[in-house]
């Protein structure tokens, strides 16, 4: 069953913090309780979470609480290497809760409602003990909880029900794939040459494993059956099994060049895991007009929680160039409601692709200001940096490229802000940025690799480039539309036996991910082409 990770471990957060809230006041208590005859032990049984009515924990989580007597009318309960679906807590003790005697054999403790709230503040709730009784050796917990978390609002139930003398065996509940990758040995596998190197991600919070093949080799009489004839390898997580087996053929040539692989951890719980095969472009040369757009959308979540949704146009092909207008839609969480950062708009030629800086001061956790971007490569939201208002980890800068680069043509114009915001003499002029960076696309341990908002100005990982304008950035063109042709210059040496990402980066400020820029400053491009040797 598919759980959602955000309440997992957002009822062991608001769990904990209710075993340190039991009261010393022992006023209704009685004198002496038998604890070590009716009480003291280990209590072995199960957690169930609701979320909004709905079980969402499938038969129970298994789980043992150790009960010690503290006092004549108090108890200690301690919750040993507590894990919760996955989630490793370790131990939680709870320490001098005084008991009420309710009848014959019956006790019961409570605790009055509490707030609590992450630390970065995102993430606020309302803890409450409906009830925490021990009667007849049967130990129950039930908690409400009141959740909000950006705009999302839910109501979570956690209960506990245990018999003391009893200990459960707690079986893993972990069902992910772990590993999924395609040999390089060709001759066997000669198909395996259409999978593009060090592309396969692995999303175990949406159960989902994706690999790249080029789009190219596909149209060709070779590889026309490519998809049809794959062999990947793949693990599972600790004692789990899945339904498909690794190592043998795999058909991805049918819906959405996908595959089903259900995998079933050692306590019995099933995921279904969506395999998929993305076809893209791996060229040779990069060109775009800027005349064809297609409406996209992207949400911000946590897991299958949608927190906020948006949609905006994008220049086609999607799968080359992206930007960072999903950060948008999750500055909406802090109630941003203006125009997106990048925009199709007039250009010399038929459309063009305008980014912008944006006044972004007014929004806790948001950056002074937000500029706009376009670049080859994707937007995957890194969230707890989005949290913290960063989204430079979550542009990834660069696609797949054959051959070495000769030339960037540009066709652009520049129109810079008034208001500079970051800057420390006061008199500072906004430029923008375009350059496109040739990269090592697999790192030193041979895993995949991609400049980001962090790194991109980082010249040791540069191959190749072409600024134009060079460093000092794009200056303001005065309304006019300038061309250029600036050639690549080798930084590093190129080897045509490496595989290598272009990523080609239009941004409107260029010192934006240090927050510095000028709000109000424009970035139009119209045509840019790379061209190779």
């Amino acid at each position: 069953m598919k759980r959602n990770l955000f309440f997992y471990v957002f009822a062991v957060l608001c769990t904990m913090p209710f075993f340190t809230s039991c009261s010393d006041d022992e006023e209704n208590a009685p004198v002496v309780i038998p604890i070590d005859e009716e009480i003291a032990g280990n209590y072995g049984g199960t957690l169930e979470i609701q979320l909004s009515g709905v079980v969402i924990s499938g038969d129970g989580i298994a789980q043992n609480i150790n009960v010690t007597k503290a006092g004549d009318n108090a108890i200690s309960l301690s919750i040993v290497d507590f894990s919760f679906v996955g989630v490793q807590v370790g131990d939680i003790n709870l320490e001098n809760c005084p008991l009420v005697s309710t009848g014959e054999n019956s006790y019961s403790f409570t605790a009055d409602p509490f707030d609590l709230a992450s630390e970065d503040g995102t993430m606020t709730c309302t803890v409450t003990l409906n009830t925490g009784t021990i009667v007849n050796e049967t130990l129950t917990l039930d908690l409400s909880i009141n959740a909000q978390l950006g705009t999302a609002q839910q109501d979570v139930t956690v209960t506990f029900t245990g018999e003391r003398g009893t200990t459960v065996e707690a079986l893993s509940d972990k069902a992910n794939i772990t590993s999924f990758s395609f040999d390089t040995n060709y001759e066997e596998h000669p198909m395996h040459q259409v999978v593009v190197g060090n592309s396969v991600k692995i999303d175990s919070v949406n159960h989902t494993v994706t690999f790249n093949v080029d789009r190219d080799s596909l149209a060709t009489e070779k590889y026309a059956n490519a998809l049809a004839n794959l062999y990947p390898t793949f693990t599972f997580s600790s004692n789990a099994t899945g339904d498909k087996q690794s190592g043998a053929v795999m058909d991805f040539s049918g819906e959405g060049n996908s595959v089903t692989i259900n995998v079933t951890a050692e306590n019995g719980t099933s995921t279904a895991w969506t395999v998929t095969a993305n076809s893209v472009i791996v060229p040779t040369t990069l060109a775009n007009d800027f005349n064809t757009w297609v409406e996209t959308s992207g949400d911000i979540a946590f897991g299958s929680l949608v927190l906020a949704s948006g949609s905006w146009d994008t220049p086609e092909p999607t799968d080359v160039w992206a930007s960072a207008n999903l950060g948008c839609v999750g500055l909406s969480m802090l109630g941003y409601t203006g125009e997106m950062a990048m925009l199709q708009a007039e250009g010399q030629d038929g459309s063009a692709a305008m980014v912008q800086t944006l006044d972004t001061r007014a929004y806790a956790l948001a950056p002074a200001i937000t500029p706009g971007s376009l670049f080859t490569g994707t937007f995957d939201l890194d969230l707890n940096a989005a949290m913290a208002g960063n989204y430079l980890p979550s542009t990834h800068f660069g696609i797949s490229y054959k051959g070495k680069p000769d030339t960037l043509n540009v066709t652009y114009k520049y129109e810079k802000g008034t208001e500079y915001v970051g800057g420390t003499a006061g008199t500072e002029e906004d430029k923008g940025l375009i350059m496109a960076v040739l990269y090592e696309a697999i790192d030193a341990s041979g895993a995949d690799f991609h400049l980001d908002g962090t790194n991109l100005a980082d010249t040791q990982y540069h191959v190749m480039n072409a600024v134009v304008e060079g460093a000092e950035g794009v200056s303001d063109t005065n309304g006019e539309w300038v061309t250029v042709s600036v050639p690549f210059t080798e930084i590093g040496t190129y080897d045509a036996s490496k595989t290598y990402k272009m990523a080609i980066v239009c941004q409107s400020s260029i010192n934006g991910a240090d927050a510095q820029g000028a709000i109000g400053s424009k970035l139009w491009i119209d045509n840019i082409e790379v061209v190779a040797e």
